[in-house]
C-alpha cells in the first residue's frame, strides 16, 4: 500500500472518531444503534472505533438492564458514553472587575468554581498573569488526581487566531498580550483564546437551533457591543483576529467620545456607558464611564418608565445606534434572525422602539424587525456554556486525531 493511502486512512477514521464523540457530545449516552443512525457510520465501524476508545479510556460502555424500557426485550443493551476521567479542561471567564475560572471533567459536569473580584483596568500583562496563575494554581491543588488537557479563555475584546494573545480589551489595560502562549508554557496543554461574543453564539447555537437556525447573529450588549456570526453553521471570524467589532462601526461622523479613543462609534451610543452619559446630559466628548453598575443602569430604566424625556430619548438612541449596525450587517449578509444578549428585558423594551424604526425603514420589503430579534437577557450563563463547549470540543479534536497521549489503561 502506498505511503498516501495510508494518510487517507488515518484521515478516514480520524474524521469517524469525530463523528462519534460530535455525537455523544451532543446527544448524551448513546445505544450503538443510535449512533449509527445519527451518523450514518456502519455498526462494524462503530464497533471497532468504540472499543478502541473504550480501550484507552475516551468512552465508557455500560449496560442497562431491559426492564428498564418495557419496550426492549432479551439480553441487557449497551449504550456509549463520554468517560468523565479521560480528562479535565479550564474555562477562565475575563469580564470587566471579575475572573471566574472553572474545572470541567471531560463528560462536562462543572467540578469546581473559583471566582475573584478586582479592578482588572489597573492590570498590566505580568499582572494579569499572575493573578490568574495563582487562581489555577489554586484550584488544581485541590483537584490533583484528574489530567488537565486544556485550557480555554473567553473575554471581550479583540483576539488573535493563532497565538491566542489579547490584542485589545476595554478590560485591562495593555495591549497585544500573549496570554495563549504564556500559559501553554506554564501548564504544557493546549489553550484556546475567544472573543466573548464568539463563545455566546456557539452556546446558541447548540441551545437554541430550532428558533436561530445555522445562520445568525448575536449582538452582546454590555460594557460595550460586540458580535458574534454564525454562517451555515460554522462561527465566522477574521482572516487574523476574531474581528466582529460591531461596536465600533460608525454611527456618527465626529460624535460621542468611544473607549477605543474614536469618535461616533455605535458602542459610544448603546452600551452602558453610552446610554448612562446621554441621559445624564453630559458632553459627548466626556471620557467614558470605568464602570456602570447594575444599580445605576436600574436607575435609568425606572427613570425612563416614568417618562423622563431626556433618558426616553438615551434608550430609543442606542436602539437607533444598534439598528444601524444591524442595517449594515444584513447589506453584507443578508437579514438574519439577530440573538439580543444582556441588559435586561426592561431595558431592551425601551431600546426596541429605536431598533424597529431603522431596521423596519431599510428593509421594507424584508421581514418585520419583530420576526428577526430574538431575547435572551442573561449573558453569563450563555458565556460559561459557550466556553465549556468549545474547549470540551477542543479535547475531542486531540482525542480524535491521537495527537495527545491518551490511554488511561496504564
Amino acid at each position: 500500500m502506498q505511503p498516501s493511502s495510508l494518510i487517507r486512512s488515518d484521515d478516514l477514521r480520524n474524521e469517524n472518531r469525530r463523528r462519534l464523540l460530535d455525537t455523544l457530545r451532543a446527544e448524551g449516552p448513546c445505544a450503538p444503534a443510535r449512533v449509527r443512525a445519527l451518523t450514518g457510520l456502519s455498526a462494524a465501524s462503530i464497533s471497532m472505533l468504540s472499543s478502541q476508545m473504550v480501550e484507552q479510556g475516551i468512552l465508557l460502555s455500560e449496560r442497562y438492564p431491559t426492564h428498564l424500557d418495557k419496550n426492549l426485550r432479551g439480553r441487557p443493551r449497551s449504550q456509549l458514553s463520554l468517560n468523565p476521567a479521560a480528562g479535565h479542561v479550564l474555562t477562565i471567564a475575563l469580564t470587566i472587575d471579575r475572573i471566574r475560572i472553572r474545572l470541567v471533567d471531560y463528560a462536562g459536569k462543572i467540578c469546581a468554581t473559583r471566582e475573584q473580584y478586582l479592578e482588572t483596568r489597573i492590570l498590566d500583562a505580568s499582572q494579569l498573569l499572575a493573578v490568574l496563575c495563582e487562581n489555577i494554581d489554586e484550584l488544581l491543588s485541590r483537584h490533583d488526581a484528574m489530567r488537565l488537557r486544556h485550557i480555554g479563555v473567553g473575554f471581550q475584546g479583540q483576539t488573535e487566531h493563532a497565538t491566542g494573545a489579547l490584542l485589545w480589551s476595554p478590560i485591562i489595560r495593555d495591549h497585544n498580550i500573549p496570554l495563549g502562549a504564556m500559559l501553554r508554557q506554564r501548564y504544557a496543554v493546549s489553550i484556546s483564546v475567544n472573543n466573548d461574543c464568539r463563545l455566546i453564539a456557539q452556546a446558541l447555537s447548540r441551545s437554541q437551533a430550532e428558533v436561530l437556525g445555522k445562520t445568525f447573529a448575536t449582538v452582546l450588549f454590555s460594557h460595550g457591543v460586540g458580535l458574534g456570526l454564525y454562517l451555515n453553521g460554522q462561527p465566522f471570524a477574521g482572516t487574523r483576529s476574531s474581528a466582529m467589532e460591531i461596536g465600533h462601526l460608525r454611527y456618527k461622523s465626529g460624535g460621542a467620545l468611544c473607549r477605543c479613543g474614536r469618535r461616533g462609534c455605535i458602542e459610544a451610543y448603546a452600551a452602558d456607558y453610552g446610554i448612562e452619559r446621554l441621559a445624564k446630559a453630559q458632553p459627548i466628548d466626556q471620557e467614558p464611564a470605568g464602570r456602570v453598575t447594575e444599580a445605576s443602569m436600574d436607575l435609568l430604566i425606572a427613570a425612563a418608565q416614568a417618562g423622563e424625556q431626556t433618558t426616553v430619548e438615551a434608550f430609543v438612541t442606542a436602539g437607533k445606534a444598534v439598528g444601524e449596525g444591524l442595517v449594515n450587517l444584513f447589506t453584507l449578509f443578508d437579514p438574519m434572525p439577530v440573538a439580543l444578549v444582556g441588559h435586561n428585558d426592561e431595558a431592551f423594551d425601551l431600546m426596541r422602539t429605536g431598533i424597529h424604526a431603522i431596521l423596519d425603514s431599510h428593509l421594507p420589503d424584508g421581514p418585520e424587525a419583530s420576526e428577526l430579534l430574538h431575547r435572551f437577557a442573561q449573558d453569563d450563563p450563555l458565556l460559561s456554556q459557550g466556553l465549556i463547549d468549545n474547549s470540551l470540543n477542543q479535547v475531542d479534536r486531540l482525542f480524535a486525531d491521537q495527537k495527545t497521549d491518551i490511554d488511561l489503561t496504564g
